[in-house]
């Protein structure tokens, strides 16, 4: 770690907490009470991630409340070599969730915002009045779904519609009888927010969030100083990706941040920072006792009593274990090319935050954890990651190859194509080219495997066009890591 690092985190040690840096004398603290030297641990870090193909990981660990050590491994981007470092900003993906509910507590605590009341009055009407939230229509549990349902994940609400059978908005259980993860939920209480505020997620994170807490390189929305310094996402093979760069701030998941930013907001929820002792106590306590097998996918529906002894709960915005070391919060972070972990045990003041631009990192995720604080009781399992196999691994999948398709076939392509919530994508030509975006603003150019089929450069993406009996194009198939998403053309 260099001086002038040091001498970063000694400051923000004196400003976050009383406490002296453990990594002052070269190590790290961990659980147990011991110590694990930071040589030994970047020597182990640096073999987990070469074994498992990880691209990139960018780490920060806190000790005594306070933010001891930061460091970047790998690159950011392995088509031009160019390295992750402290500065790298990483796709936050599930973690803008865990901010968001920080906010949401801020409101909470001036009145702005009431927990339990029903989300739909902030709204004027019924939630099915809304667009978005038709298909709730003859559902009167809609109206029972308050801001502390949303940041328990107790909604109802499938994570996203897209991925349910019919592709519609349903409510699975009765709100507030039981855990099952949404993000859904967290759009619903963003249009809350920003409805009652009259601010958008943006000026509110900035102004209540990241500037108090001196969180410079972190936004719900992509910001140009991010061009010169950012993590590029890999796939399992290690290919780099098409970067998303988010234009619209969604609390779900279009966080951008790095290791410490993050770290800092950590810190500040072990030390009662912006935000007052009491709600901080109020957002970690236990809101609804976990007894899934899984976060998702079939055994999110399938009871166990297997987390019993460390007693997994979700709090508000933040999964929730005890151990034998103390209490302790967590949350995941998931998206295509980026995957992310953290877990704080406040009351011993020790954490560690892990981003990753890579879809290896999960598999070794408890490994680096383990390594860092030995903690050994995180819910992994449960949460879905798997544990490292190297027989797993597969040979890359070709790359598509374009082919020539006369300009007057793409020509019938352009416009515009409307999702069932609402989301546009607009097509347009430029001689003979086809060219497609998802905010009006960012152009890629779509190129084409058959006449019909098209493959973005660098991503999995493929749009298939539809067409009725007489030729004219209807709408069009995204396909996406084996998602299918229907989009119907705009008249």
């Amino acid at each position: 770690m260099s001086a002038n690092r040091f001498i970063s985190l000694l400051a923000s040690a004196i400003v976050l907490s009383c406490g002296e840096p453990a990594s002052s004398q070269g190590l790290l603290k961990t659980l147990e009470g011991g110590n694990v030297s930071v040589a030994e641990f970047e020597a182990s870090v640096s073999k987990i991630l070469e074994k498992a193909g990880v691209a990139g990981l960018s780490c920060a660990v806190i000790n005594d409340s306070a933010i001891v050590y930061l460091q970047a491994f790998g690159r950011r981007d392995a088509s031009t070599g160019g390295l992750n470092d402290e500065e790298t900003n990483f796709a936050a993906a599930s973690f803008s969730k865990t901010v968001f509910a920080y906010l949401v507590m801020s409101l909470a605590e001036e009145g702005t915002v009431n927990l339990d009341e029903p989300l739909q009055t902030y709204l004027g009407g019924p939630l099915h009045e809304h667009p978005a939230y038709a298909d709730l229509e003859g559902d009167e549990r809609a109206g029972q779904i308050t801001a502390r349902m949303v940041l328990a994940h107790t909604t109802g609400f499938p994570n996203w519609r897209f991925l349910t059978e019919d592709g519609r908005l349903s409510i699975m259980f009765d709100p507030g009888s039981r855990f099952s993860y949404s993000g859904e939920g967290f759009d619903l209480l963003q249009e809350v927010v920003e409805r009652v505020t009259g601010q958008g997620l943006e000026e509110l994170a900035q102004t209540r969030v990241f500037a108090p807490l001196g969180m410079l390189r972190t936004s719900y929305v992509w910001q140009e100083m991010y061009e010169s310094n950012f993590a590029a996402p890999h796939d399992e093979f290690g290919r780099p990706r098409r970067v998303n760069r988010r234009r619209e701030a969604d609390a779900a998941g279009s966080m951008q941040t790095t290791a410490e930013d993050y770290a800092r907001f950590l810190a500040a929820i072990m030390n009662a920072g912006a935000l007052g002792k009491a709600s901080v106590e109020a957002m970690l306590e236990p809101q609804i006792a976990i007894q899934s097998q899984r976060m998702f996918g079939p055994g999110a529906w399938n009871d166990t009593g297997e987390y019993a002894d460390i007693r997994l709960a979700w709090s508000l915005g933040w999964g929730r274990f005890d151990t034998e070391y103390g209490r302790a919060f967590f949350h995941t972070g998931h998206d295509f090319g980026f995957q992310n972990y953290t877990v704080t045990y406040p009351d011993n003041g020790f954490g560690i935050v892990l981003l990753s631009n890579s879809d290896n990192f999960e598999s070794v995720a408890r490994e680096i954890v383990e390594a860092a604080l030995g903690d050994d009781r995180s819910p992994f399992d449960w949460l879905g990651y798997p544990r490292f196999d190297p027989s797993r691994r597969r040979e890359p999948p070709p790359e598509p190859v374009a082919i020539e398709v006369d300009p007057s076939i793409l020509s019938a392509y352009m416009g515009e194509y409307r999702y069932a919530t609402g989301e546009v994508l607009s097509f347009k030509l430029e001689g003979d080219r086809l060219f497609f975006s998802q905010d009006g603003e960012t152009w890629d150019e779509a190129f084409p495997e058959t006449e019909t089929r098209f493959f973005i450069e660098g991503d999995d993406l493929r749009f298939t066009f539809l067409q009725d009996e007489e030729g004219e194009v209807t709408g069009l198939v995204l396909q996406s890591q084996g998602i299918e998403l229907r989009w119907e053309r705009v008249r």
